[in-house]
Formats: structure tokens, sequence, C-alpha cells
């Protein structure tokens, strides 16, 4: 009963039904631990708890605020995040960076990884718990970021495996890595209007947008300050955006990087990028 009326609000402004069903599965499953084949069983929400469901989707729907924000969870590689405005909510598309440099990783012994971006630190702890042998160093220039990221390693209890440090870029890192991997700030600022409201007005501008025409500055500053931070034989590692793939090919090979390999995703979009450098 209750789950057709959660679907009937999202129909009656201007939502999918698939978009209704995901979003209801969602919230179900991080507020209440309640899946969809528990419906299927027989059991029932209680009262209180529908009423609070119907408070959250009558604020999304109203406001188009992203449900993972409402809820401040999301999740991503099959794990619970903790998220806010100060963080990005990670996507589908950023697993298949996850495990791509899971695969990189086991060429070492014991792999050193520096995240720059980290944001809710979803990509370099899901490294962490996929192999625990990475140590990971996040950066981020946002300390709510830094903080919301430092949660999730509480959370997911893997403090000793993972630092932090707030920096912009390699402002404040004084180490080497064996892989370096980033999904950095690249849709041109330009395209601002055109982008949908939950990613306009709630994801952090911090993470979105680049002052280029091509969205291409921050891979061109990460690749060309990256060398005096890779050890011999360590990768640089990036998610793209659209079309983009050819610009930061073009940058790596320029700074002699080499193995260049380009990964597209289920959309078969150009979406990461991978090279390697002797040093």
């Amino acid at each position: 009963m209750y789950r057709k009326s959660f679907i009937d609000s999202y129909l009656n402004n201007n939502f999918s039904f698939e978009e209704a069903k995901s979003e209801i599965d969602f919230v179900l499953e991080v507020l209440f631990d309640f899946k969809y084949k528990d419906f299927l069983l027989g059991k029932m929400l209680e009262p209180w708890q529908a009423a609070k469901i119907e408070k959250v989707i009558k604020e999304r729907v109203s406001t188009r605020k992203p449900i993972q924000q409402i809820v401040g969870q999301a999740f991503f590689f099959g794990r619970r995040f903790f998220v806010n405005k100060s963080t990005l909510i990670p996507r589908p598309e950023t697993e298949l960076l996850v495990e791509e440099v899971l695969s990189l990783s086991k060429e070492f012994e014991q792999p050193k990884i520096l995240d720059i971006g980290t944001g809710s630190g979803c990509i370099p702890l899901s490294l962490i718990m996929e192999n625990n042998k990475i140590t990971a160093h996040c950066v981020d220039v946002s300390i709510s970021a830094l903080e919301t990221a430092k949660k999730n390693a509480l959370f997911h209890n893997i403090l000793n495996n993972i630092k932090f440090i707030k920096s912009n870029l390699f402002e404040n890192v004084n180490e080497k890595y064996d892989i370096i991997v980033s999904n950095p700030p690249y849709i041109p600022i330009k395209e601002k209007d055109n982008l949908e409201i939950e990613v306009r007005d709630y994801d952090p501008a911090l993470a979105l947008f680049a002052y280029d025409d091509l969205g291409i500055e921050f891979y061109k500053k990460i690749i060309e300050s990256s060398k005096g931070y890779l050890n011999s034989k360590a990768y640089l590692a990036f998610e793209l955006g659209i079309n983009q793939a050819c610009y930061v090919k073009e940058l790596l090979e320029k700074n002699n990087f080499n193995e260049i390999k380009i990964v597209k995703d289920f959309n078969s979009i150009e979406r990461i990028i991978i090279a390697k450098i002797d040093n």
C-alpha cells in the first residue's frame, strides 16, 4: 500500500517509474534495511517508518535535491558511504576506476596510492577494503570533504591504512607513490547551465567545474606535476569526462608517460585513462 503511494508521489512530479522505484528501494534499504524482497514476503512498514519515507520523498520531488544528500548516504562498490553537500555523490562509472586501480595494485607488494580530490573517500577506501595491502593518502582542498572521508574511514574501520592531507593538488604532498588516482573536476564551467538541477545546484562546484574550454585544466596540472611524486614504474589513473580522452592522452604523451590505456564505460564512453612512467 505504502509503496504505491511513494511511487505516485514521484510520478506526479514528472519522475520516471524506474527512477521512482530505484530511489524508493534505496531509501528503504538505507533507512530501515528494508529490501524489495521483504515486500514480496509480506513484511509491512510501520506507520512511523512510512511517514519518514514520505517526508524524504516530499523533499526530493519538491526541491530535486539528490536522494543521497537527503538521507546522507550513498552506495559505492557495494558499500555504504556518508555523503553531504561537500562531497560528490559517487557514480557507478567511478567504480570502473576502482577496478582498474585494483588491477594495477597487484603489481606492487605494498601498494602506496595517492587519491587527489578524495571527496567522500569512496575511491581509496574501496581500494583498501578490496586489497588490505594498500596504503592510501587522500588529498582534498576542502576540510569538510576530508572530515567526511575520515568519518567513512572510521565507519569502515580502516584508519590504520589511510592518511588525510588538506592540499591544493600536490601543495602539501611530500612523498612518492606507486599509483596516483584522481576523479578531478572536468565539466567546463560554460556547460553549467545545461546540467541537471541535481548536479548543478547540489553537487559541490569545487568537485565539478574546470575553468578552461575543454575541462582539462586539472588533468594538465596533475600530469605535469606528478612525476616528482611517482616511484619508478608507477601509474597515473584518471576518470574522464565525455570527449576528453584524446586531449588527456596527448598531455600524457607530451609528459613522457607510456603504456596508455583507455577504458570505456557501460555506455561506450571513454571513461578511464591509465598511463605508466618509468622515471
